[in-house]
């Protein structure tokens, strides 16, 4: 630390007298150089900083991004799943006058995009055509994909 500190004391010492030697035409030019100096003696310790071994062990493998992006497809799957049971139950209760429980599957591609609801299981009421088609109109099911209990 003592030593940084001198390298400053330094270079401003030399600044301010290289500014008093230097002609008046060139002395614009002088401060800009001389600012330089000081500026790096300032940054040097951030160099010495980025060579220590301070981010070992923090190093991204191929692996670790790949599992961090299924990570969050399966907290967004499941979030998704979350409230379109909500919305089925809340469908459900509103439209039919019928007290469910819902639980669905959501479908993902290989590129682990959302490719939309796989199947429905419902339980409480029993659920009438007319509700099951909504649910298949709503949700882009098939009739036999919607399961009551």
């Amino acid at each position: 630390m003592r030593e940084y500190i001198i390298a400053i004391v330094g270079a401003t010492l030399l600044s301010a007298l290289s500014t008093i030697i230097a002609p008046e035409k060139w002395r614009g030019y002088v401060r800009i150089i001389t600012g330089l100096v000081i500026i790096s003696c300032i940054v040097s310790p951030v160099s010495s900083v980025i060579k220590s071994d301070i981010f070992n062990g923090f190093e991204i493998s191929s692996d670790s991004v790949i599992d961090g992006s299924n990570l969050q497809t399966e907290l967004i799957v499941r979030e998704l799943s979350k409230r379109v049971n909500e919305d089925i139950e809340a469908r459900m209760k509103k439209e039919f006058n019928l007290s469910v429980t819902a639980e669905c599957e959501i479908r993902v591609n290989d590129e682990g995009e959302i490719a939309g609801v796989d199947n429905v299981r419902v339980s409480g009421d029993k659920l009438t055509d007319r509700a099951r088609m909504r649910l298949c109109e709503v949700y882009g099911l098939k009739p036999y994909e919607v399961n009551d209990e």
